[in-house]
């Protein structure tokens, strides 16, 4: 069953501006997690006593949260898109928080898993709902707006990181006389205090504290966002049950993902995931530790550096959604696929901080482009019915196994292999990536997302019948 279409319209209203505005903000947050988490991971390693080579290792757990929010990705297909979203800007805003009082490295991955794992369906419920409700003209443009925003996290996150860590002449972080500090540190001190906790003054512990905020944010969003329409008319259509029984409807549902109507659709997206997965993870990674350990570079100049990348980070989600929407998509995404993988290559092959500069920038646009081209894909590609179960599935569980690579980075870099071989040989990715888009993905550009849905359809039985008997 396809869902009817939602009422068309060739510009953005009042309605759909509020809405890329609240989305937006809730999407700017999975830049500044993920920012957090690579940024700071020196200081949280010398606090919590974490090994270069064990970092990778502790850093690949926490991908097990990405993983898992298809559950909670697919719980939008039946409690609809906007209570999830709520539940998931709540319980990301709490367990960030949470972090800033891990006593041990456990207590660290743990909250950082389960903030990973509210963020990245927060992030997905975002474009998904963009997607449904947006213009099918402009609906590109409209959903890498949003991915662009995780690129302004991180640039907000690097710009904010200085006055929380700085490197005194030993080493060691050093007190910086400012507000946001002071007062984020004397939080996480008072709390502990309440909770019986020790504190220990660890300058990044009052950076994650900020990552509690999105709670602010809660009671415009209640306000606001509104079901999709789509939604609305699919979940008319079905009948209720009991709780086991709708979770039971759901898996079902999810198995239909390896049907022949949908498998073809489902590979595209989970390879094309994994692909881009298979070099940015380690590199997320390891690129602060590369940059401070290997370069010589300094706190601030790490955080600069990251500031103007994600600038002309941001700028590449916005020229990928002209672009896909203008040139179309399977262009668009293989040509950005192809240009960041020897792009990040060569991130990790210099020395010197103008080249780190220069090639970073790089990196950034041309693999935020492809990324914001993929998420649009992702979200186009099923049926209202399953398009959360189909995004969850194939960009979060299917689409991410290759995010435990930082694991065997870890592994290797311990029995003395270079960071700058092991992302050398993990940049094959995305090659294979833009080939595998220029091969087998669909164009939809310029179609609404039940025009999709025809053309898919049609060609799964055109597919069907051509296979022998």
């Amino acid at each position: 069953m396809t869902a009817p279409a939602a009422p068309a319209t060739e510009r953005f209203t009042s309605y759909h501006y509020l809405l890329l505005v609240l989305l937006g903000i809730a999407t700017l947050y999975e830049g500044f997690d993920a920012s957090m988490l690579t940024l700071a991971s020196p200081d949280v390693r010398a606090t919590l006593g974490i090994e270069t080579s064990e970092w990778g290792t502790l850093y690949g757990w926490t991908r097990v949260g990405l993983i898992a929010s298809f559950f909670l990705l697919m719980c939008a297909d039946r409690f609809g898109r906007r209570a999830m979203l709520l539940f998931t800007v709540a319980g990301f805003a709490i367990t960030s928080g949470a972090t800033a009082f891990a006593q041990t490295k456990y207590d660290f991955i743990a909250w950082q898993t389960l903030a990973r794992l509210f963020l990245t369906a927060q992030y997905g419920l975002a474009i998904i709902i963009a997607g449904e409700e947006l213009p099918a003209r402009l609906r590109a443009r409209g959903i890498t707006a949003l991915t662009s925003l995780a690129a302004v996290g991180t640039v907000l996150t690097a710009q904010v990181l200085p006055y929380f860590l700085q490197e005194a002449k030993g080493g060691e972080p050093a007190l910086l006389d400012n507000w946001a500090h002071d007062g984020a540190l004397a939080l996480v001190a008072s709390i502990c205090a309440w909770l019986d906790l020790p504190f220990d003054g660890a300058h990044w512990r009052g950076l994650y504290l900020v990552g509690a905020t999105p709670l602010l944010l809660l009671p415009f969003l209640a306000a606001s966002v509104r079901e999709t329409e789509r939604y609305r008319q699919v979940a008319a259509q079905r009948s209720e049950g009991s709780l086991a029984s709708v979770f039971r409807d759901q898996f079902r549902g999810a198995a239909q993902l390896f049907a022949p109507r949908y498998r073809r659709r489902f590979l595209i997206v989970a390879l094309l995931w994994n692909c881009v997965y298979l070099v940015i993870a380690p590199s997320v990674a390891y690129w602060s530790i590369y940059a401070r350990e290997e370069v010589g570079m300094s706190v601030q100049q790490v955080g600069n550096v990251i500031t103007v990348a994600y600038i002309f980070g941001a700028l590449g989600h916005l020229v990928s959604g002209q672009l896909v929407d203008r040139v179309g998509r399977k262009i668009t995404c293989a040509g950005f696929f192809a240009l960041g993988a020897v792009a990040i290559v060569m991130l990790f092959h210099t020395r010197t901080i103008v080249g780190q500069y220069g090639w970073h920038i790089s990196t950034v646009f041309l693999l935020n482009a492809a990324i914001g081209a993929t998420h649009v894909y992702a979200s186009e590609l099923f049926p209202t019915e399953l398009r959360a179960t189909g995004y969850g599935w194939s960009t979060n569980f299917f689409g991410r196994a290759t995010e435990f690579i930082p694991v065997l980075i870890g592994f290797l870099i311990g029995q003395g292999l270079s960071i700058t071989s092991a992302i050398t040989i993990v940049g094959i990715g995305p090659i294979l990536g833009a080939l595998l888009i220029a091969k087998y993905a669909l164009e939809t550009r310029g179609l609404t997302l039940e025009q999709i849905q025809e053309k898919l359809d049609h060609e799964s039985a055109a597919g069907a019948a051509r296979a022998p008997a």
